[in-house]
């Protein structure tokens, strides 16, 4: 007789064989496709919206979030190209009672844009990479780029202009618009003795904003135009990271000179050393950020040593360091490998839970692998001048080659997300209480033959959004981003991120996350400030994601008002952001529920 742990089994079971699309008969994980133009039901006029402008492209698709579990079929989806058929099609929306949702390339995990549970409210997408992506970068180097622009066109635009970022998200194809609306970010802190560039943060892309243009309501010409608000504006606080709860069309972002990057992997650093209580204790997390500044560990499960990666500005190559023309150099994270599918099937499909430790050792064995090369690659990389080399634990070039490391071929895995702000000297106290809870919590699951997380724990650490670093004086304040800095705490300058990953479906994920999230909520008070990363899973329950009302109603609040004015607080966002759209475009349920 099956239990009702049995039962919920079943269910991720067949859920997780539908999501990966029939991973069970060919075994392997098909590849994931953003745009599914190829698949879109396109339409003559007559069976168009009734009158949709006839000029704009209009079709039905697919949509789908990056770990596959958000589908919306046949999603209406519209084509504009340019930022004039933005406004008609908005304008459209207004008098046919559709929502509007931009539409990026869908790299998010959180359903902020839209709910496929919702089947009653009216939807258009609004599809910006394709067209609303040009770019233009200006003697002093400030880029005015439209929405759509994906991340690695935009960096090689700068690039070419010798400008660059010192972190941005790791993956290259996110658009900009996506990129402010979670406040994206990657890993930097100021290393000992570092001086910022002028033009440069350690916060989020949002903190370069220089001006932002969005579709708002204007009441004198009863319809919705473009508007520019600018960085020392106090209304621009709730656009610069605005969840979708706005419609970006374009944005002018600061950049700084363009540094080279040495980075550097690390496999022989025992996660009881990295995550050590004592700062000074070797190789610890704190130590290598006071090295270099930006650093980032990848712990997969199961295993005792981490994927360290180490990145330090480095003007001139240095001789042991592989010269990279491109980025995405970790060809082996990117592309699955048959004994890595085989074990998924067989943990999710087969019901085979217990190879969960192997399936760690895995990923860490074929990351050893694939950063080594060959036998000889160290004595090539010296002999050729770092030309011809397959080694990839020492690299170094331009920082859009160092920052940009994942490919939408990479394993897909939901993940929780969080962000500490607490102080530089406090960083590896944050983190030693997080590892070993979660050692702890592993083994605890494990003695009960349950393994809900058998993906990698990821820790990055950045700078706060500090207004101080725009080039703009007085500028504003990010009101919703997860890393704005507390005003009561000035100590406070940085951010611990915590991310979870494990694979969509895997049975008891969401208890665990619970456990996690309750622990992390009752731990950061105090010597820190935990809020979520927005475009991750938090607000959890046993059942799933987001299904948190105390997370909703009194946590969520409760941290983004700790310490700041009135004017940074969430409600005060909520009551911008529908002033310049009062009719309720630009929502979705997840952001009625934030944003009341």
């Amino acid at each position: 007789m099956k239990t009702n742990s049995d039962q919920n089994v079943d269910v991720s079971k067949r859920d997780f064989i539908k999501m990966m699309g029939g991973l069970a008969t060919v075994g392997v994980v098909s590849t994931w496709i953003p745009t599914q133009k190829a698949e879109a039901w396109f339409f003559p006029i007559q069976e168009r919206l009734n009158s949709f402008p006839s000029d704009i492209s209009l079709f039905k698709q697919l949509y789908e979030n990056w770990s596959g579990e958000s589908h919306y079929e046949n999603a209406w989806t519209a084509v504009p190209r340019n930022q004039e058929q933005i406004l008609r099609i908005i304008n459209w929306a207004v008098d046919n009672g559709y929502k509007v949702r931009p539409k990026g390339m869908s790299h998010n995990w959180s359903p902020l844009m839209l709910d496929d549970h919702d089947q009653i409210t009216k939807v258009l997408l609004v599809d910006m990479p394709s067209y609303i992506n040009k770019i233009s970068i200006d003697s002093n180097g400030v880029a005015t780029a439209e929405a759509g622009i994906q991340m690695q066109a935009l960096m090689t635009a700068m690039e070419n202009k010798g400008r660059g970022f010192v972190a941005t998200p790791a993956p290259g194809d996110l658009t900009l618009g996506g990129v402010l609306a979670i406040d994206g970010h990657g890993t930097s802190v100021p290393a000992i003795g570092e001086t910022k560039l002028q033009g440069q943060t350690y916060g989020s892309v949002s903190n370069l904003v220089i001006s932002i243009t969005a579709a708002v309501y204007d009441p004198q010409y009863n319809k919705y135009v473009a508007k520019t608000f600018y960085r020392n504006e106090p209304e621009i606080s709730a656009f610069l990271v605005n969840l979708g709860r706005a419609f970006v069309l374009s944005a002018q972002l600061q950049t700084a000179p363009n540094q080279f990057l040495r980075c550097q992997s690390f496999l022989d650093i025992h996660q009881q050393e990295l995550f050590a209580r004592n700062k000074d204790s070797g190789r610890t997390f704190s130590k290598l950020l006071d090295q270099s500044g930006r650093v980032e560990a990848i712990w997969y499960p199961f295993t005792d040593y981490p994927w360290v990666k180490v990145w330090s500005v480095t003007p001139k190559r240095p001789l042991t360091s592989k010269m990279t023309y491109q980025p995405f150099n970790y060809w082996f994270s990117d592309n699955l490998i048959k004994p890595l599918t085989d074990l998924i099937q067989k943990i999710i499909v087969n019901n085979s839970r217990y190879l969960t430790p192997t399936f760690g050792k895995l990923q860490f064995d074929i990351t050893k692998l694939g950063l080594q090369g060959s036998a000889l690659s160290d004595v090539t990389t010296i002999l050729t001048g770092g030309l011809a080399s397959t080694q990839i634990h020492d690299i170094w070039g331009p920082s859009k080659n160092l920052l940009l490391y994942v490919k939408p071929t990479t394993l897909r895995v939901t993940a929780n997300g969080y962000a500490v702000i607490t102080s530089r000297a406090n960083v590896q106290n944050v983190i030693a209480d997080f590892c070993e809870i979660y050692s702890s919590k592993l083994t605890q699951y494990q003695n009960l033959n349950k393994f809900p997380m058998n993906g990698p724990v990821e820790i990055r650490v950045t700078g706060l959004d500090n207004a101080q670093d725009s080039i703009v004086p007085n500028a504003q304040t990010a009101a919703l981003s997860a890393i704005k800095p507390c005003p009561d705490h000035p100590e406070w300058d940085c951010a611990v991120w915590f991310d979870i990953l494990t694979l969509p479906c895997t049975p008891f994920a969401a208890d665990f996350y619970t456990e996690i999230e309750g622990w992390m909520c009752s731990r950061y008070q105090g010597d820190s400030l935990i809020r979520p990363e927005w475009s991750k899973g938090w607000g959890y329950t046993s059942t799933k994601a987001w299904d948190n009302t105390s997370y909703f109603e009194q946590e969520i609040p409760r941290v983004h008002a700790k310490g700041q004015p009135e004017s940074l607080t969430i409600q005060a966002a909520t009551n911008v952001l529908k002033k310049y759209d009062p009719k309720a475009l630009f929502t979705s349920p997840l952001l009625d529920r934030l944003l009341k």
